[in-house]
């Protein structure tokens, strides 16, 4: 039992339904193309994982369709975050291809007097 009273099964929805809100609101960020800080979400997920390890077995097999929904939203961001990526490497080749063409335009651009 935790302090406030509640099962341990009952912290760990609390904290994974916390963890979904916060996963919905890095995508959300993301779509808007902000910069996501993803350290905070890795160390909830591991933190949730180890505290779901140390039920028992017929508890933790019984948070597998919430586990299941965690896993989904964090693919989502997973998505998102490629996605963005994607979008940064073409906007990063266009730059580059710009700059080639500029430097081959300046390189044989006779000289005026």
């Amino acid at each position: 039992m935790s302090p406030e009273g509640g099962s341990a099964k009952s912290v760990i929805e609390s904290e994974m339904g916390a963890l979904i809100t916060s996963l919905r609101n890095a995508r959300q960020g993301l779509a808007k193309g902000a910069a996501i800080d993803l350290e905070p979400l890795e160390q909830s997920v591991r933190r949730l994982c180890g505290q779901i390890d140390a039920l028992p077995r017929a508890e933790a097999d019984s948070l597998r369709p919430r586990v299941i929904g965690l896993l989904e939203e964090i693919n989502c961001v997973g998505d998102n975050l490629r996605a963005g990526l994607g979008e940064l490497a073409q906007l990063l080749g266009a730059a580059g291809e710009r700059r080639r063409a500029l430097s081959a335009y300046a390189a044989h651009k006779p000289n005026k007097p």
